[in-house]
């Protein structure tokens, strides 16, 4: 196995599981892997490429080193330690390598993630990119919303679409979140552990706080030109200085699950883009 071979399957361990034990992740590899040691893969470990993405963390709070996906300590540390409280006592989800693999991809054909495409393109006229977004919002955000306790639609109807999707009626955000907790329901959870709900006995239920009145929908549109109204400076700054930099340069349309533009390595989404 190459070293960037490693290196993606090392990344699609922290996707998987958001925490996983160093020695789970070695013992697994190693089995499917025989010719890979354990030295080779703590090195990868060490590797800017793995760095970029996550942290490897050592911390009073556990038992041993472990691989820790970006976003849960990117902000504040004490994310991650509520994150671990919030688990439940569960053994770590056994799969394959293609299911790893996969599940970072969003490759997973299933009919619950089908039924949110549709919605997309049906409500909302959204090209298959945008649709794909819905469906990563809710992969994100609903494990977030287990350990958080917050909702996970509000965090959708705030999130990385802001700008395209706009909710009009209580009706179409109710159905939303019916097509979310079926995905939910149908996925691999990180706050389990990698166990889908449907999976395990008694699972927790995600909280609901949406709007009682369509007037109380959060409108993204409003809340987009607000953020451009106190970024105003700095976005013409940026403008001019893209513009200058792109002189000449054709334009091409950039989609979510795009490379960043900025050279960061990163889907556009999950970068320029949010």
């Amino acid at each position: 196995m190459t070293n960037e071979k490693l290196c993606i399957l090392i990344q699609a361990f922290a996707d998987y599981y958001w925490s996983v034990p160093v020695s789970y992740m070695i013992s697994k590899i190693s089995q499917w892997h025989p010719e890979v040691t354990a030295q080779q893969i703590t090195r990868a470990l060490r590797r800017d490429k793995i760095l970029k993405y996550h942290y490897y963390v050592e911390s009073e709070g556990l038992d041993e080193p472990e691989i820790v996906v970006e976003h849960l300590i990117a902000i504040d540390y004490s994310d991650f330690e509520r994150f671990i409280a919030a688990r439940l006592d569960l053994p770590y989800r056994d799969c394959d390598e293609q299911t790893l693999l996969r599940f970072e991809d969003e490759r997973l054909d299933i009919p619950e993630k089908q039924a949110i495409i549709e919605f997309g393109r049906k409500e909302f006229g959204l090209e298959d990119d945008w649709c794909r977004q819905l469906v990563d919002d809710c992969v994100l955000n609903q494990p977030i919303a287990l350990y958080d306790g917050k909702s996970w639609v509000m965090s959708v109807l705030h999130g990385e679409s802001l700008g395209k999707i706009h909710f009009r009626t209580i009706a179409q955000v109710k159905r939303f979140r019916e097509l979310g907790n079926r995905f939910y329901a149908a996925m691999p959870n990180p706050v389990l552990r990698g166990w889908k709900p449907s999976e395990i006995e008694n699972p927790p239920v995600l909280p609901d706080d949406i709007p009682e009145k369509d007037e109380d929908i959060p409108d993204s549109r409003k809340t987009l030109e607000k953020m451009l109204a106190q970024y105003g400076g700095c976005e013409r700054v940026s403008q001019q200085l893209m513009q200058s930099l792109s002189k000449d340069i054709p334009k091409k349309k950039v989609g979510p699950n795009d490379p960043c533009p900025c050279g960061s390595g990163k889907k556009y989404k999950k970068c320029c883009g949010r």
